[in-house]
């Protein structure tokens, strides 16, 4: 071997161990977050990162319909691939980041999938002769139909003996069970606590035109003037009248669950159950682990071979 390729290998092999054990302790991560974070209700849930189980529900509005069965849904990702000499090369793929709803018995909880990692338990695969099918798995050019179990995947394949295109479609169906844990926020609250400030401030302005109001009610050093101790009273007062005021009104808030953009808190969506999900991560660690104890190996064969 010669030099160049000695040191091509050398570093594809470093590196290759590296991203596995990268990996290996990423996905541990994964599933010590699952498992070390609390299931929260929709209801009561803290603002931040927590954890949420209900079911997955269509919002009210536009349909989502998934690209290449159109089938209504919640949430879709989908990938068309050519057949080859080398084998099956994808030609397009793409994935829903329409909002959706997450439901529990206390309430309901709007998902922004965006940037999220989803893994649904349903996956069709059939086959055609054109880039864009012109029909759903169950009326595409399948003969028979084989299903059959992947790490908690319920994989449905509809068997040809022809089509050089093939179709590859996920799912989240209205009434599926759904694991989410992500950032919590109630936009209500929030919304509410702005209109708040911005109406104590306005009542602040308002009590300020009459001065001699504002003397009498207020001013009980009278002294002819509202002191810092005295404006603290005013201000109290003005924010008591603008929550009562709110109260009555009644608003309902608007929860939501997002993304943190932080790599340590990721956005995980899924129709398995909780028990599965952690299940899952810790193959993949455990595989990644094996990878790198193999990899590296093969790294130090490859210099041992070379330097001794």
């Amino acid at each position: 071997m010669g030099d160049g390729a000695f040191w091509f290998w050398s570093a594809l092999l470093a590196l290759s161990a590296v991203l596995s054990l990268y990996y290996s302790f990423r996905n541990l991560h994964r599933a010590r977050l699952i498992e070390d974070t609390p299931t929260s209700r929709i209801r009561s849930a803290h603002q931040g990162y927590v954890e949420l189980i209900g079911e997955a529900a269509i919002m009210k509005g536009e349909r989502i319909l998934s690209p290449l069965s159109s089938t209504s849904c919640c949430w879709w990702r989908y990938k068309v691939e050519r057949k080859n000499d080398k084998g099956w090369r994808t030609q397009r793929s793409g994935v829903s980041d329409s909002l959706f709803l997450l439901r529990d018995e206390t309430g309901e909880c709007i998902i922004d999938p965006e940037d999220a990692q989803v893994s649904p338990s349903e996956k069709n695969i059939w086959y055609g002769p054109n880039a864009t099918p012109g029909a759903g798995p169950d009326r595409g050019m399948g003969t028979n139909q084989s299903n059959f179990r992947v790490m908690g995947v319920n994989i449905s394949v509809h068997n040809t003996f022809g089509g050089d295109y093939r179709y590859t479609e996920e799912t989240i169906m209205p009434g599926d069970p759904l694991y989410a844990i992500g950032l919590f926020k109630s936009v209500g609250e929030i919304d509410r606590q702005a209109m708040r400030d911005e109406m104590i401030k306005g009542r602040l302005r308002q009590w300020k035109t009459d001065h001699a109001a504002l003397l009498e009610k207020f001013d009980r050093n009278r002294d002819g003037q509202i002191d810092l101790d005295e404006w603290e009273g005013v201000r109290r007062a003005a924010t008591r009248e603008v929550v009562r005021e709110q109260m009555l009104e009644d608003q309902q808030s608007i929860h939501t669950l997002s993304g943190t953009e932080s790599s340590r808190r990721p956005l995980l969506i899924s129709t398995k159950e909780e028990f599965d999900i952690v299940r899952r991560f810790r193959r993949f660690a455990v595989g990644a682990l094996l990878g790198f104890f193999v990899l590296g190996s093969l790294m130090v064969w490859l210099l041992t071979a070379r330097f001794i």
